[in-house]
């Protein structure tokens, strides 16, 4: 735990107060407290903050110390019992007490009556009061020191002082949990929340990672910390030394439960260690006892107490022995009739070159996992391709589908142009393998490549469903959906037909994006019904087209069910190891999340595409935008219009549908930020070539910045609008309400904001008419419209617009306080500049809006900082943060 415990203690404020609580009552009166917490808990950790701001007697139980009568008291008192102590007790005392501390007599009474023992080291700790004595590893105490607590419980000190023992549950003797209970003050320390383990980790990891080390630590501290950093040394010497303190017996059907899997029964650990299974049986007493093993409850079967844990049993075991105990165990479950995808673990570390056998059973097992665990497929396959004396088409074609699928793009490329080499035109793998060898192309952002190899395999097969359907979606994704059309005039229509619901997908977007978006609405509500009517296995296998139906649903408006498809398709992809459109999956999610008002979450799922696997520049470049637009609702302004930039520039000419898109991010991003003229001068020149969904929503937003001509782009918005669709209207009449200052239209785009679920739109809408009402005089209509504006902007993380909306109530008058005890410390101007700083605005932006000289937000920041006492910005808004949180 090194490296976690130079950090802060995170996660066990409430268990230090407690400790600190009964230590202050000990300095009157006997306390004693139990620790209790599984192993890597944090225990020491937890003990060692607490002894770090006092002297405290500090001793340690250890295992091999347990025929040491008092050893870890002796190990906490040592240093303290002398001579001086010895003039304080009987002489018959001090002759007790001589077998554990030789200083106190030269006369040790070798007859030993416990509990004179007891009465005498009960006297001894009296002299020592007042005193805290902290004892760690308690589980390991030996007998003496248990019979002594046992004893204290029963005899409390009449004096002050505090006793803390620290242990393990699961390996405490039962005599001393008997003896604590409803007698000690017990503290238990469980798993670290989520949130616990994403203060621990820190922001410098992803919040992705953040999730699966979460998951795979299940909050342990020291699991977690041997996880984030691949198993370190020292974590593995801990756990090594656990291991080391085994018996002969014990030791070797550790390391054969570590062979044998997650979870194993004593009749197949019996078989790999060769020993009876009644000695296995009697292992396993000891290693549950000392906590290496647990029982899988109502199951008869056995696991390690951690995976980790289990890991190193493993490495600890010689090479030669685990692959014997592998071939032992491979051959014991063939016999025993168990499936092939239990076997294949054993078979992968066993078999020899040539084993016809072992090959089947490989393939055999991967073909059975290979939809939901595609990665560990292709290891199988991969193995039993070593094993075969000649090539297999079959065998390398479903490698490199379980390559590809599990993102391996450039080895899956590569097999499938090896395998569509030797195999015959008529073979049934040839058409699926070509269209997804295409698609992994098209993903790497090698279109002309992609397109020349549908092209010849539709010469050779024109009918072919998986390729008639890849190059529909090719073309989708290139933004050349009308080039589509003919195969989708002959896509299958029967619900029988597996293709169906993919072609239906497709169809839907190109309808969307290529007709009338409020005729496709049909064909939308249709295919998402096919989708949401298939199982997982399917809703898988179509993914990408699944994606583009998402888009298809974003639109229309149809929000919450695109949001739905979005999250369904990334858990799903996620959790089954899908992860070769992963990064076009979290494309579509974040950009969902935006327009749920989810702006946390969109963030998170941006930094998670951007880590996984490597996305094409076309990708990279939608993802920025999609940051750009995240971070610029939430009033990171200058954050915002870099990435959109950058988004832009990633994207390039090569996919017209993201650039439309980006150019449009980057747009909001320079209104939100007041950049009116900039904002102008970069889009107008494109918008010509912006898709007709994208240039309304565009409209909108240069109805804002661009005054002059507000009405021009009010009336270029309604000549875009489909009135029937509520997401034209939202934009339709927004930009007619900044063109016109009028709050009807403003209400209007909001309640339409509101039915379809934009709540950072409907709350920007509702902004606009509270200010149009508050200058039309009507103040009670205009503070319920800013109320509900500052609420949704809350809720969103929008954090400068909601102090805009607060700050538009203030002006009618309204005292809306502050959060946390801010409002005691700065005036209400230096905490309405105080939260600009924290929505990232520079001084020239704060004075623009709060209607300032530069010279005095300036003084006002001054005040700020001496009065939280931070020398920065940056400590500004950890203040603020940490008040909204209080």
């Amino acid at each position: 735990m090194d490296h976690l415990e130079r950090r802060p203690l995170v996660g066990r404020a409430a268990e230090l107060a407690r400790l600190e609580e009964v230590a202050a009552q000990a300095k009157t009166a006997f306390r004693l407290v139990e620790v209790v917490g599984e192993p890597g808990a944090g225990k020491t950790r937890l003990l060692g903050e607490f002894t770090s701001k006092r002297l405290v007697l500090k001793g340690r139980a250890v295992e091999q110390e347990r025929e040491a009568p008092f050893a870890p008291l002796v190990d906490a008192l040592v240093d303290r019992v002398d001579a001086g102590l010895a003039s304080r007790l009987s002489e018959a005392e001090t002759q007790l007490l001589a077998s554990a501390f030789p200083v106190l007599s030269k006369k040790p009474n070798q007859e030993v009556v416990k509990p004179r023992l007891y009465r005498a080291m009960r006297s001894l700790l009296r002299e020592l009061a007042p005193a805290t004595v902290v004892l760690d590893d308690v589980h390991w105490a030996d007998e003496a020191t248990i019979e002594l607590v046992d004893y204290l419980v029963r005899h409390p000190l009449p004096a002050p002082m505090l006793l803390v023992l620290a242990y393990r549950p699961h390996q405490v003797s039962f005599r001393l949990s008997r003896a604590l209970a409803d007698q000690a003050v017990k503290i238990e320390l469980g798993p670290l929340s989520k949130a616990d383990v994403d203060q621990l980790l820190g922001p410098t990891v992803s919040p992705h990672a953040r999730n699966r080390l979460y998951e795979e630590s299940g909050g342990n501290p020291f699991y977690l910390d041997t996880l984030a950093r691949e198993l370190p040394e020292s974590a593995r010497a801990t756990l090594a030394g656990e291991l080391a303190g085994l018996g002969t017996t014990e030791a070797l059907v550790a390391k054969a439960a570590a062979v044998a899997g997650e979870s194993f029964e004593p009749s197949v650990i019996a078989h790999v260690a060769e020993v009876p299974e009644q000695a296995v049986l009697q292992a396993f007493d000891d290693l549950v006892a000392r906590d290496v093993l647990r029982e899988v409850e109502g199951s008869g079967r056995f696991r390690f107490r951690h995976g980790v844990l289990r890991q190193v049993a493993y490495d600890g075991a010689a090479a030669g022995w685990r692959h014997g105990a592998h071939t032992r165990i491979a051959a014991y479950l063939a016999k025993v009739g168990a499936p092939a995808t239990r076997r294949a673990e054993h078979v992968v570390r066993s078999a020899k070159y040539g084993d016809v056998e072992a090959r089947d059973t490989l393939v055999t097992a991967a073909r059975v996992i290979a939809t939901n665990q595609p990665a560990k497929a292709a290891s199988w396959y991969e193995a039993a391709r070593q094993l075969a004396t000649e090539d297999d088409v079959d065998i390398r074609t479903e490698l490199a589908f379980c390559h590809g699928v599990s993102g391996r793009i450039m080895p899956a490329l590569e097999m499938f142009g090896a395998a569509l080499k030797t195999m015959p035109e008529d073979h049934d793998s040839r058409a699926p393998a070509a269209a997804f060898a295409a698609l992994l192309a098209h993903l790497r952002g090698e279109h002309d490549w992609a397109r020349l190899l549908l092209t010849s395999e539709l010469n050779r097969q024109p009918e072919a469903p998986p390729l008639r359907l890849q190059l529909v979606l090719d073309a989708a994704m290139k933004g050349e959906a009308r080039t589509a059309k003919p195969f989708l005039d002959a896509a299958p229509d029967d619900d029988r037909n597996r293709w169906t619901v993919p072609f239906a997908a497709l169809n839907a977007y190109v309808k969307t994006v290529e007709g009338n978006r409020f005729d496709a609405v049909k064909a939308v509500n249709d295919a998402a019904r096919m989708v949401d009517a298939s199982d997982d296995d399917e809703f898988l296998t179509w993914l990408p087209a699944i994606h583009m139906l998402s888009w298809a649903e974003v639109l229309i408006g149809q929000h919450r069910l695109a949001l739905r498809h979005f999250t369904k398709a990334v858990d799903l992809a996620r959790d089954n190891g899908h992860l070769y459109f992963m990064p076009q999956l979290l494309h579509g999610l974040s950009f969902a999340y935006v327009v749920a008002g989810r702006t946390a979450d969109g963030l998170a799922a941006v930094e998670e595409a951007l880590e996984s696997m490597h996305p094409q520049a076309g990708i990279r470049g939608a993802l920025l935008g999609v940051w750009c637009q995240l971070q610029s609702w939430r009033g990171q302004h200058g954050t915002a219009v870099r990435a959109g930039k950058r988004a832009i520039a990633a994207i390039g000419d090569a996919h017209p549908p993201l650039a439309s898109l980006a150019r449009n991010q980057l747009l909001l991003a320079q209104v939100h930020a007041g950049n009116h003229a900039k904002a102008v001068e970069e889009i107008r020149e494109h918008l010509p070539k912006i898709d007709p969904y994208t240039r309304l929503a565009s409209c909108c937003l240069l109805a804002k910045a661009d005054t002059a001509h507000a009405k021009h782009w009010a009336e270029e918005a309604d000549r875009l609008a489909d009135g029937r669709l509520d997401v034209d209207v939202v934009f339709r009449d927004m930009a007619a309400a900044y063109a016109d200052n009028d709050a009807d239209k403003a209400l209007n785009a909001a309640a339409a904001a509101e039915r379809i679920g934009m709540p950072l739109w409907e709350a920007t809408a509702r902004l606009h008419a509270g200010t149009c009402l508050a200058r039309d005089g009507r103040r009670d209509e205009a503070l319920r419209e800013l109320q509900a504006a500052a609420a949704m902007f809350n809720v969103c993380e929008a954090t400068e617009l909601h102090a805009t909306a607060v700050r538009e109530q203030r002006r009618l008058g309204v005292r809306v306080p502050h959060t946390g005890a801010l409002a005691n410390t700065l005036s209400p101007r230096e905490l309405d500049v105080a939260e600009l700083v924290c929505a990232g605005s520079t001084n020239q932006q704060i004075a623009e809006k709060l209607v300032l000289s530069v010279r005095t937000v300036e003084t006002h920041l001054t005040h700020i900082f001496a009065k939280l006492g931070v020398t920065n910005r940056a400590g500004v808004a950890r203040v603020l943060a940490s008040q909204n949180e209080d």
